[in-house]
């Protein structure tokens, strides 16, 4: 039988069992069939290309589903460059639990990407008039000190968002810079145009340290946001994006476009990026600048609840505690990330149970630190089976890409 055929008779015989008053269960895996059997029968002649993220599991049936019927693995903070030895030091000797937890690091973006992560973290703060993070506290503490590193602050000098984890103390970054991150990201998409969509998530970073002597970041306003859209818009142009418009269309509210219509096919994503505010109420509604359902605006927001007309895309980092929301914020349509670890704890023991817990949960990205593993620590890395880069969700379909 076809997956066309397949599909429909699933339907037809969730349809059949339904006498009654049937529950809401059934229902939304009736018309969740019924959707994905119209959209494989109309996109069946849909061109997949063989040397796609799927490579030669790649099919049109698999091109013809949305965007948020895959799987793929990201990574955290992805930016970060490790931390010298001295300036650790220094951390360990304030608050020991801080070293372990900042001690991890990452390759350079174009060779995450090479390497199959589809999702990229960056944490951004705020320099309008530049300068303001370009002499990092510990850097200057361990000048000729043993295990230091000079600090090169030539990209932190001008006006514009720096990319960083914590100012004074963990502020060396693969790309110092909201422009020079994007800038690598969108050479690398534009010479792999076959891509799965990626997802840029991002920290709006404020605020101080308990760490004595360190600058405060400045808060994100309106205006703030405006300077960021602005940079992003300088890199990525409307039709590389995916934006909240293009998945609302005429539905009066996101959320209700989310869960009616779904979002753009994979042939239609293909090749793109979407971006997502990774931050709580106060920040979202800010950012949201009075559109509830983040109209005209290039980025999606960490939802506030299901229930939000903005509702679309969900960061619910413990796949442990947050299991069975995450099973059903995917199944009804919503986008999530999830974490299979962090503070270096499941690599330092070796432990899968979080990282098992994100691939069941059916989260769409699942971040690591550990995409691949750190020996001294232990084994433990992240990959999807046959380390493809992207893979059918599997809370959504068997392992033959069959629709449950």
């Amino acid at each position: 039988m076809s997956q066309f055929g397949f599909l429909l008779n699933s339907a037809a015989t969730i349809k059949i069992g339904l006498k009654g008053s049937p529950s809401h269960d059934l229902l939304q895996s009736f018309f969740f069939l019924i959707t994905l059997a119209l959209a494989a029968h109309s996109s069946a002649q849909t061109p997949c290309p063989a040397d796609g993220d799927f490579g030669l599991e790649c099919s049109p049936f698999m091109n013809s589903m949305p965007m948020n019927f895959i799987q793929a693995i990201g990574s955290h903070n992805s930016y970060k460059l490790a931390i010298p030895a001295a300036e650790l030091e220094l951390i360990g000797n304030y608050r020991a639990q801080s070293a372990i937890t900042l001690d991890y690091s990452h390759l350079a973006l174009t060779q995450q990407l090479e390497l199959g992560m589809r999702q990229i973290e960056l944490d951004i703060v705020y320099d309008p008039e530049g300068g303001r993070y370009a002499d990092p506290l510990l850097a200057k503490q361990t000048i000729g000190l043993s295990g230091s590193k000079l600090y090169d602050n030539s990209n932190m000098k001008q006006p514009g968002f720096k990319v960083l984890h914590a100012q004074d103390l963990d502020v060396r970054s693969n790309c110092d810079t909201w422009i020079i991150c994007l800038t690598e990201i969108k050479n690398w998409s534009d010479k792999n145009p076959l891509h799965v969509p990626i997802l840029i998530i991002f920290n709006a970073k404020t605020g101080g340290s308990a760490y004595p002597g360190t600058t405060d970041a400045l808060s994100f306003d309106s205006k703030a946001f405006d300077d960021l859209d602005q940079e992003l818009l300088s890199v990525f142009n409307k039709k590389q994006l995916i934006t909240p418009d293009d998945v609302r269309g005429n539905f009066p509210t996101l959320k209700e476009a989310v869960i009616k219509n779904g979002w753009p096919s994979l042939a239609t994503a293909r090749g793109k990026v979407f971006f997502a505010l990774d931050e709580g109420p106060e920040k979202v509604k800010i950012y949201s600048r009075g559109n509830a359902s983040l109209q005209g605006l290039p980025m999606f927001v960490n939802s506030v609840d299901e229930q939000a007309d903005h509702a679309a895309y969900f960061t619910m980092n413990n796949p442990l505690q947050d299991r069975a929301r995450i099973r059903a914020a995917v199944k009804s349509g919503f986008i999530v990330r999830t974490r299979a670890d962090a503070n270096t704890i499941e690599a330092r023991t070796n432990d899968s149970s979080r990282r098992e817990a994100a691939f069941s949960s059916g989260a769409q990205y699942i971040s690591t630190d550990y995409y691949q593993p750190r020996l001294e620590f232990s084994e433990y890395s992240v990959s999807l089976p046959g380390n493809r880069v992207a893979r059918c969700n599997p809370l959504l379909f068997d392992l033959d890409c069959s629709a449950r």
